[in-house]
């Protein structure tokens, strides 16, 4: 099982209301205009689910593996929701909307 499948399988287990928004995450979606809705569909639902990362990082004190989630808004447009999966809870760290364009700007620049 890759990490997509592996994250769209964890994804059916939490229920919206178990879906937690930091409160980095909750300025930061009302700066951008994202909608908490949205974030808990994309995220149950799975759908347009396009690409998965993960990385390690450092939270008070303790590492923990943090998951950068891909979805497709529009043609335009991608969301990434940046979230920790925990035993009871899906915590979502950051929600970053960008353009198509942008995000393939920042992949060429990790690449180099």
């Amino acid at each position: 099982m890759d990490l997509l499948e592996w994250v769209q399988k964890k994804n059916k287990e939490y229920k919206p209301e178990n879906i937690f928004l930091s409160p980095y995450c909750q300025k930061r979606i009302l700066e951008r205009g994202i909608e908490e809705d949205i974030i808990r569909s994309l995220l149950i639902n799975n759908k347009d689910l396009l690409n998965v990362k993960s990385e390690k990082a450092t939270f008070e004190g303790k590492e923990e593996e943090r998951f950068k989630l891909y979805y497709s808004l529009s043609s335009k447009y991608t969301l990434v929701i940046i979230a920790v999966y925990m035993e009871s809870v899906l915590k979502v760290i950051n929600v970053i909307k960008t353009s198509k364009k942008m995000e393939k700007k920042w992949q060429k620049k990790i690449s180099l």
